[in-house]
């Protein structure tokens, strides 16, 4: 039998929630620079592995050109891990390491941004870390990566071929982490920032299950064509939010929530609230429990199952499926 084991997830401020079990999740109201401090960060012992993801979310308000926007992983000493730049004005992005000889900062890769900025967007930019030199940086979707390199792994007697990420040559590696600082200019605005083994999404689209899921599958490792980003994507398809019946309304068993230091490599099951999908609450502490990668989950949550939804949901569907027979 699955071992149910409640939680309290640590976030920053009392805040509508539209991630599940990340180590932070903190409203910024409008500012232009924050600093997240991370904790315990190289100890497996306590993450159990290296993978991690800083996301920030903002807006534009008024004119963009000129806006900037930076984000970068530190050391305890400021020592610059990972970081990137995005230039609204020039439409360029450009990421940033410290040299391993030199130690000075120094340009790794750059390329054009696919969509321009524009006032009143929401913009977002996401840093996977998968292991102390293999990281990523997503900006609106896009990939701030352009290039792949096989690495090779064992199963039992049989060498296997893999495709990663470039390997980040930069002094330091993400094991060596300490905080992550964004910081804007001009009418970019910073919202919020969530951390830890983890997915979010905008709280935009908090009552939209179906807005929320296709968002976080195109910063997914879905095929390309498949609207995903591959090798380049943060997390598996699988942890995006499940949906009933392809309505706006969250399932009220969420089955594959991202695992974190406490779930031992397995997904979570959680009870959320099919309107707003945050997961429901006992005593301060979320429902949830530990899940299996066959979806198996040791509660139903059908307590949490809306009833007056459910019987909208399967009306429509019914109504539109006779639509389409007759």
């Amino acid at each position: 039998m699955v071992l149910e084991i409640l939680v309290l997830v640590v976030v920053g401020c009392v805040v509508p929630a539209t991630s599940i079990r990340c180590e932070g999740d903190t409203d910024l109201n409008d500012v232009q620079e924050y600093t997240q401090a991370v904790y315990n960060i190289g100890d497996l012992d306590f993450w159990r592995t290296a993978q991690m993801s800083f996301q920030t979310y903002g807006k534009f308000e008024g004119d963009p050109q000129g806006a900037v926007i930076t984000a970068a992983y530190y050391t305890e000493n400021d020592g610059l891990i990972f970081g990137v730049n995005i230039d609204c004005s020039k439409g360029k992005w450009s990421s940033q390491i410290t040299h391993n000889e030199t130690d000075e900062v120094t340009k790794y890769l750059t390329g054009d941004l696919n969509k321009a900025c524009n006032d009143g967007d929401e913009f977002d930019i996401w840093l996977k870390i998968h292991q102390p030199r293999s990281m990523s940086w997503i900006f609106n979707g896009q990939p701030l990566q352009y290039e792949t390199r096989p690495t090779y792994t064992r199963h039992g007697q049989t060498r296997v071929e893999r495709t990663r990420t470039l390997k980040i040559w930069t002094k330091y590696g993400s094991d060596m982490g300490d905080h992550f600082t964004v910081k804007s200019s001009g009418a970019a605005k910073l919202t919020r920032l969530s951390w830890g083994q983890c997915i979010s999404w905008p709280r935009s689209m908090q009552e939209n299950c179906q807005q929320a899921r296709d968002w976080v599958s195109a910063r997914s490792k879905k095929a390309v064509e498949e609207g995903g980003l591959r090798h380049f994507g943060s997390n598996w398809h699988t942890f995006a939010p499940q949906c009933f019946q392809g309505s706006k309304y969250y399932l009220w068993l969420q089955n594959f929530v991202h695992p974190d230091r406490n779930s031992r490599g397995f997904p979570w099951c959680c009870c959320v609230s099919m309107v707003t999908g945050e997961a429901a609450t006992e005593d301060g502490e979320d429902l949830c429990s530990l899940g299996s990668y066959d979806g198996t989950c040791g509660r139903s949550c059908m307590e949490f199952a809306d009833a007056e939804i459910v019987e909208k949901v399967m009306k429509e569907n019914d109504e539109m499926e006779n639509g389409l027979n007759l």
